[in-house]
């Protein structure tokens, strides 16, 4: 961008409605509805392609693989087209979760229709695929212009690691609320063996739908864009400019990459997570236990700005990264069969993976501030979907890989509905990968952060500063 076009580009921040402590508490919610939807479909596509449908994990692996793979692009494409759509009334990003919502939350419904494993398998899998399908490029409508949100509420470092730390929160719930009742109840126990019930999840996702837009309806209305870039058709920044800005970005080089390494953990693991209470503990009450694995993150919520504007993101998420592959490392070595001795060990495992999720979404703003100090460019949602990209990228090898491990594990699907007892070799190797992949994840993304990331503490708030000191002067 040239220093005319860039003079030309009007960037104002608005005073009113004064930012409140009740934003980051609206902008939490709309992570819980994203959850109901994520959370379901991540921890649980597999589990009702497998042993609902009966699709072997490697067709189910690919189904996941090409929907999150196409998901990467269409997130990007969201992200670049709320970039550059108009300016409205409310702002630039709040259209795209109003419209894309509904489309999202009747793909939900249509992927777990019951009576689809009564029809031949070519027309279960093409079915599966296309919903599947679907569901990802809606949810990319909503989820990526949302990720905005924090970027454009407020100028001010702190109140953004408030509504980063907020949709943390929001993030953790979602995933507890999700993950304790959902083997509650879809779950049932039939000759001794746990068994997926065959119409519980259509129930589920007509609950879900509903909790979902009342959660959106309130992110809508309690978040403001403050900081409203209002740009002409000739104002518009290039992609191929956006991009090479990002990727020229030391920090945004390394958020990404442990955008993937996060995804690839947090899946992998959630994914095997289920067959390993299902099968190798034979105990899925434990599985919904193990939902309240981050609620020590959560307490930690309110403390995280404070944390880290005293140590810096880097540090804390860095070092508690690393206690956390350790502590896997040593849980695969200890070969625990007592389901109630792992969950209480995952609870202090997940401490540091919990905290760097509270805070991940504030990484990406304080990068988006980095690229317009050296660029006089901003592209919140291009930037932030530059990240969603390898997160989805991430994802997509997650899903292919755990149908590949689930299937290289030696696990026999169920027949007509029923589950089946596992061999012992394949339970022993459900557990190595529930405890391995995290603990290699984890200490990756540890190693990512504390030596590739480059934004200090003092480098955000001077990036902060400076930016303040161009809007004053008209220079934005």
């Amino acid at each position: 961008m040239t220093a005319e076009t860039a003079a030309a580009v009007t960037t104002k921040v608005e005073e009113k409605p004064r930012f409140s402590k009740i934003e980051p508490i609206g902008y939490a919610l709309g992570d819980i509805g994203n959850g109901f939807y994520f959370q379901l479909v991540s921890n649980y596509a597999m589990i009702y392609l497998t042993d609902a449908l009966g699709i072997s994990p490697a067709i189910t692996g690919g189904i996941i693989f090409a929907g999150k793979l196409i998901s990467a692009f269409t997130d990007f494409g969201f992200g670049v087209a709320a970039d550059k759509a108009p300016l409205r009334e409310d702002g630039r990003y709040h259209w795209f979760v109003k419209t894309f919502r509904y489309p999202l939350m009747a793909a939900i419904v249509l992927f777990f229709l019951p009576f689809v494993s009564g029809w031949a398998m070519p027309m279960r899998i093409l079915w599966a695929t296309a919903l599947y399908i679907i569901g990802v490029f809606f949810y990319s409508g909503v989820s990526a212009p949302y990720g905005s949100f924090a970027s454009v509420s407020t100028p001010v470092v702190k109140n953004r690691d408030a509504m980063a730390a907020g949709r943390g929160f929001g993030s953790t719930a979602g995933g507890i609320i999700v993950g304790f009742i959902l083997p509650l109840v879809i779950f049932e126990t039939v000759n001794g063996q746990k068994t997926l019930k065959g119409q519980s999840l259509i129930w589920v996702a007509l609950i879900f739908i509903a909790l979902m837009w009342i959660c959106y309806e309130i992110t809508l209305r309690l978040t403001r864009e403050r900081i409203r870039v209002d740009k002409s058709d000739k104002d518009q920044v290039p992609l191929t400019k956006a991009l090479s800005a990002m990727f020229s970005n030391r920090a945004m080089v390394a958020i990404m990459i442990a955008a993937l390494l996060l995804i690839f953990s947090q899946m992998f693991a959630g994914a095997v997570n289920t067959y390993l209470y299902k099968d190798y503990f034979n105990n899925t009450f434990a599985l919904s236990v193990l939902a309240f694995q981050n609620v020590p993150a959560l307490i930690l919520a309110p403390f995280a700005p404070a944390i880290c504007d005293k140590v810096g993101k880097k540090a804390a998420c860095g070092f508690t990264l690393a206690i956390s592959a350790i502590m896997f490392l040593a849980m695969f070595f200890m070969q625990i069969s007592d389901p109630w001795i792992f969950v209480a060990l995952s609870f202090v495992a997940n401490l540091g993976n919990g905290f760097f999720g509270l805070m991940i979404w504030s990484f990406i703003t304080d990068i988006i501030d980095d690229i317009q100090v050296k660029t006089h460019t901003r592209e919140d949602g291009t930037v932030y979907t530059g990240y969603m990209f390898f997160r989805k990228i991430g994802q997509a090898i997650s899903g292919l890989l755990s149908g590949v491990a689930l299937g290289a594990t030696g696990y026999v699907v169920a027949q007509s509905g029923q589950s089946i007892a596992q061999p012992e070799g394949v339970l022993s190797n459900i557990y190595a990968v529930a405890t391995l992949a995290p603990a290699i994840g984890y200490g990756l993304i540890a190693l990512v952060i504390l030596f590739l990331y480059p934004l200090s503490g003092r480098i955000t708030k001077d990036n902060a500063a400076i930016l303040e000191v161009r809007r004053e002067h008209g220079e934005l």
